[in-house]
């Protein structure tokens, strides 16, 4: 069993809502033709369905796909990013805490206060 050196991968996000019916063949056509990227690069290529419950990734790893997914069975929704810019490259570390519920796509604005008064 090959096992994948995740941080070793580059992390892509497909923003908007995927049809979950779609297999890896269907969803690396994406990853090319939406995207604009190289499915058979050493990446991982992230989509997520219409109601933000069900996540696919795909994967390539030399001779095929690995095609993996996380279905929520609590409630809640996966945070997921609506614009390209926000999708284009995501770090390991902000993949894991969209994985545990948090959103790397939403922080609190810095603030740069002069004065109290």
């Amino acid at each position: 069993m090959m096992l994948l050196q995740w941080n070793t991968y580059s992390y892509y996000i497909r923003p908007g809502k995927t049809d979950m019916r779609k297999k890896a063949h269907t969803l690396s056509m994406l990853v090319e033709s939406e995207m604009e990227m190289n499915p058979f690069e050493k990446s991982v290529y992230l989509f997520c369905s219409g109601t933000r419950r069900i996540l696919k990734v795909i994967v390539w790893d030399g001779n095929g796909f690995w095609e993996m997914t996380k279905r929520l069975e609590s409630k809640g929704t996966f945070a997921w990013p609506s614009s390209r810019e926000e999708a284009l490259s995501v770090s390991l570390t902000e993949i894991r805490l969209m994985l545990k519920g948090g959103d790397p796509w939403r922080s609190l604005p810095v603030e740069n206060p002069q004065k109290v008064s």
